[in-house]
């Protein structure tokens, strides 16, 4: 009896010592303070926001000089789409705090969900490509920003990482496929061709930003918002100008499938 009485005892003993005894193995991961916007931030996104809401009345100025308007409304949408998740950005609204420095915007990602599909259809019906290669492109396109948002989401850094990855492989198939109707639009290939390389050009900049921004750290909540309303700007505004702007490549591009109906 005393010699249960003695085990128990040392076991209590070993037990309050284990309680008491700080855990070191549970601190494995702690999270940063989210560095909040100021206001040159929140200027750099009313920019933004002012730049898609412009080019969006420019747009659907442009459509309703035509009947035939399928080009047109769809640039329209890119604008108008990301002119409201601008909107959001601007009133410190569609933030989230992913336990990083960086805020994680999805009202940005929630966009680039919409639009970049939309973008790449616009390129796709200029060089008349086939509906299943649209689906494709567009497929590409879209498990490219799921990938985003997913490493965005996560906050283990090499996993992020992982899916950084997928999503770049995903973004150079849709390159891929973009570059090769190049040269494919017959009257529109000129217009078709500078829209081509500015998407690709201009899309290439996001993985390097997302990397140093969301992925690494290294510049700060302002600069990354410059850059990414630099970028939008530029993929959606001017891409759709030299879309819209050209009627004669447009009209080229609705005669021959037009015929291709007929």
């Amino acid at each position: 009896m005393a010699d249960n009485t003695e085990l128990l005892t040392q076991i209590r003993d070993f037990m309050q010592t284990m309680a008491e005894k700080p855990i070191e193995s549970e601190a494995i991961y702690v999270p940063e303070a989210m560095q909040n916007p100021n206001k040159f931030a929140q200027g750099c996104l009313w920019i933004g926001f002012s730049c898609m809401a412009i080019s969006s009345c420019y747009f659907l100025y442009k459509a309703q000089q035509s009947h035939n308007r399928s080009i047109e409304m769809i640039t329209f949408f890119i604008t108008a789409i990301a002119t409201i998740a601008y909107l959001v950005m601007a009133t410190f609204s569609g933030v989230e705090d992913n336990h990083t420095r960086q805020p994680f915007y999805y009202a940005r990602y929630i966009d680039w969900l919409f639009t970049t599909p939309l973008m790449v259809w616009d390129l796709m019906l200029l060089s008349g490509e086939d509906s299943m290669q649209i689906f494709t492109t567009v497929g590409l396109d879209v498990l490219m920003i799921v990938c985003g948002i997913v490493a965005c989401l996560l906050e283990k850094h090499l996993v992020r990482w992982v899916f950084f990855v997928l999503g770049c492989l995903a973004f150079y198939g849709m390159c891929r496929d973009l570059l090769s109707t190049v040269g494919k639009g017959g009257a529109a290939s000129k217009a078709h061709a500078s829209a081509v390389y500015l998407t690709v050009i201009s899309w290439t900049c996001y993985p390097i930003v997302w990397a140093l921004c969301e992925g690494s750290d290294v510049v700060s909540v302002c600069v990354s918002a410059l850059l990414y309303t630099v970028m939008d700007v530029t993929s959606k505004c001017v891409f759709g100008y030299i879309i819209v702007s050209n009627r004669a490549a447009l009209e080229s591009v609705y005669t021959a499938v037009k015929d291709v109906e007929n």
